[in-house]
């Protein structure tokens, strides 16, 4: 069987198991089992012009969005991040059928597309913000990199240090996948290696042009107001790096300095923290867990997919990445469910 007809197949079984009122039994009988946190990073839609600084599956359509809240609102019990931590730190029983929405990197479009949404629904959510980058108004490495790889007019690129072919960027499918190769190798460089390849990729790409990605950030009067409207502020550290590639002391400076930097901006309180790079690296280890518990932090979240159980580790606690493909309610009801009851990767 191909993977598109498997893809098919899982749609199928999914949207059948919703359609019949299978995952309203599940909920009915099991309403306690685990929380889960969901991790979403733009709420935005090609409509409203090209998504030149996040990859367009992690962008979830208003529209869909939408959906997805009233669709919590309804079948489950959206709680804060403060509610799910306080419980696994104090051994405290998880509120039944508890939902937690997050946001990573700070995203201009949070403000002005998922924050009306979630006011509509009053549904609370945290959002984990690159400090360093708000503050100095520039977009995230990582926008920047896709960025090049959207823009270039070139047909190839060579990375130093490996032995395969050429990277093809003659489609756009091509550019994509190339992108995937070239982030995670990055990301997975450590901060020498990483700082050394950045720059030849940015040079071989050869676009110095950055426009559109002018303000893709939120501004600190934006995140202040969501901080009083009631939803969480959590740090995602100073300029998004790899955590467990940096010095130690480089580490504690993007931690602590996150933090320090939110509160002063926002006047409020910054329990929360996010590790950034997530997507098929390692991401934080024990001597970063430690940074974060260390600078007074009340959790701490992966981009691990899974639930949240008592017993977990509140500075380790799994997600649930959340992405284009869940505008169908089906496929988010599935892989809720699944997450929530089992643990296994959904």
């Amino acid at each position: 069987m191909t993977r598109s007809a498997r893809a098919r197949l899982s749609d199928g079984v999914k949207r059948g198991l919703y359609l019949g009122g299978a995952f309203a039994v599940s909920r009915r009988l099991r309403p306690a089992a685990t929380a889960i946190v969901l991790r979403y990073h733009s709420v935005a839609d090609e409509a409203d012009g090209r998504l030149d600084y996040i990859d367009p599956g992690l962008a979830v359509a208003p529209d869909g969005f939408d959906r997805q809240m009233r669709f919590l609102r309804e079948r489950y019990q959206p709680v804060s991040i403060d509610a799910i931590a306080d419980a696994v730190a104090h051994g405290r029983p998880l509120p039944p059928l508890a939902v937690a929405v997050t946001f990573d990197d700070g995203y201009r479009d949070n403000y002005a597309h998922a924050f009306p949404i979630l006011k509509a629904h009053g549904i609370p959510a945290a959002f984990y913000i690159t400090a360093g980058c708000v503050e100095a108004r520039e977009p995230l490495w990582t926008s920047r990199l896709r960025y090049y790889f959207m823009a270039t007019q070139a047909t190839h690129l060579s990375l130093e240090g490996t032995d395969g072919a050429p990277l093809t960027l003659r489609t756009p499918a091509e550019r994509s996948a190339s992108f995937a190769v070239t982030i995670a190798r990055i990301k997975g460089a450590g901060k020498v290696g990483g700082q050394a390849l950045f720059p030849q990729v940015e040079a071989a790409l050869g676009v110095t042009d950055i426009t559109p990605l002018r303000d893709s950030l939120m501004t600190w009067e934006q995140i202040a107001e969501m901080g009083r409207a009631g939803m969480t502020i959590g740090a995602h550290t100073l300029t998004h790096p790899n955590l467990p590639g940096l010095p130690v002391p480089e580490a504690e400076a993007e931690i602590v300095g996150s933090r320090t930097l939110i509160q002063e901006r926002i006047q409020g309180p910054v329990g929360h923290f996010a590790y950034p790079n997530g997507r098929g690296v390692s991401h934080f280890n024990d001597v970063v867990r430690d940074l974060v518990t260390k600078a007074g932090f009340l959790s701490a979240v992966t981009s691990i997919d899974g639930p949240v159980r008592l017993g977990d580790d509140v500075y380790a606690l799994q997600r649930l990445g959340v992405y284009r493909k869940h505008g169908d309610l089906f496929r988010l009801a599935a892989d809720l469910e699944r997450a929530r009851l089992d643990g296994r990767r959904a």
